[in-house]
């Protein structure tokens, strides 16, 4: 049977305006598989060659928490371990001190791998073909990403800052796609936090404090751009954005703000002799005043494990909200 052109250019645009796919999201109890993203607020350590994911370890290596910035778990580990609603296996392919390019962004040393390095260098290569050793779904898998921190942190006071933060947007926006075509379909995005209120940044003081306040809020409205464009691209990915900025700018105010920061002492300064770890996660020094887990910052830049703990668990409310259509 033969159609005619202004026949066949109807049933076009008939197919165009059709509903697209359904999400495959369900629900955080029904994940998994965790694919996680991003710099030292994240990394735990794992290395792709090493020990998967698995019952003993399901972050796989190192051995828990891993190397992690916070002086014991991390918001990964929490959320992998105490807020999962189910057995979960994580590969946290996070690196510290990543930028998203470190073409665009020069991260602290050239051996950082970028969120670049960690899609295209490590995620596709492993994981990418749902190998026998992670067969993930797209059903059952979330990506999630929080990246930004060192982006902002070493180019907001450039001229050309705007022109550069658009050409990582790009770049973050094809390396989700990337993802998307590996089979992600449900990812999570987490905004970067108040680190203008960092003992880093207030030590500029009060220009710098504002003007890399101002970077970060544009950066996390960049964030919730994309993961909508994403939602209109792809009509069965789902892109949620935890506001992770709120959760350390309340207990920041008022560390009662959360039952796991409720123990938090000292919000503004960090002590020394705690600043590159300590023997254990509860350690007190007399010089310090109080126990390292009891200061908000463990350094000039990151925070310890309460703030972490805060985060995980607000990251799981936040995802036992989203039901099946969201």
């Amino acid at each position: 049977m033969k159609y005619s052109s202004s026949l066949l250019l109807a049933l076009s645009a008939a197919a165009s305006a059709a509903p697209g796919k359904r999400s495959t999201w369900s629900s955080w109890k029904d994940v998994k598989y965790l694919f996680v993203f991003g710099d030292s607020y994240t990394q735990t350590g794992f290395d792709v060659n090493g020990t998967q994911p698995n019952r003993a370890n399901p972050l796989g290596n190192p051995t828990y928490p891993g190397w992690t910035s916070s002086n014991g778990p991390n918001w990964v580990g929490f959320l992998t371990t105490t807020y999962n609603q189910s057995y979960v296996q994580t590969y946290n392919l996070a690196y510290g001190g990543a930028t998203v390019d470190a073409a665009l962004v020069k991260p602290y040393t050239d051996t950082v791998l970028s969120l670049k390095n960690q899609v295209e260098d490590e995620f596709l290569p492993k994981y990418s073909s749902h190998p026998s050793f992670a067969p993930w779904k797209s059903s059952d898998s979330l990506f999630a990403v929080w990246i930004g921190i060192n982006d902002i942190g070493n180019s907001w006071w450039l001229e050309n800052a705007t022109a550069i933060t658009d050409a990582i947007f790009t770049e973050y926006d094809g390396l989700v796609e990337k993802l998307y075509k590996s089979g992600a379909r449900n990812f999570l995005y987490l905004t970067v936090p108040p680190i203008e209120k960092s003992p880093l940044t207030v030590a500029s003081g009060d220009w710098a404090i504002e003007h890399e306040g101002l970077a970060i809020q544009d950066w996390n409205k960049r964030v919730q751009t994309m993961a909508n464009n994403l939602q209109k691209k792809h009509s069965d990915a789902v892109a949620f954005v935890h506001d992770t900025y709120a959760v350390f700018n309340k207990t920041l105010a008022n560390p009662k703000a959360y039952p796991q920061t409720s123990g938090l002492k000292n919000t503004t300064n960090y002590c020394e002799a705690y600043q590159n770890g300590t023997p254990d996660w509860y350690t007190k020094t007399d010089s310090c005043g109080v126990a390292v887990n009891e200061y908000f910052w463990l350094n000039n830049l990151h925070p310890t494990f309460p703030i972490h703990n805060a985060t995980a668990a607000d990251i799981a409310s936040f995802l036992k909200s989203k039901k099946r259509g969201h």
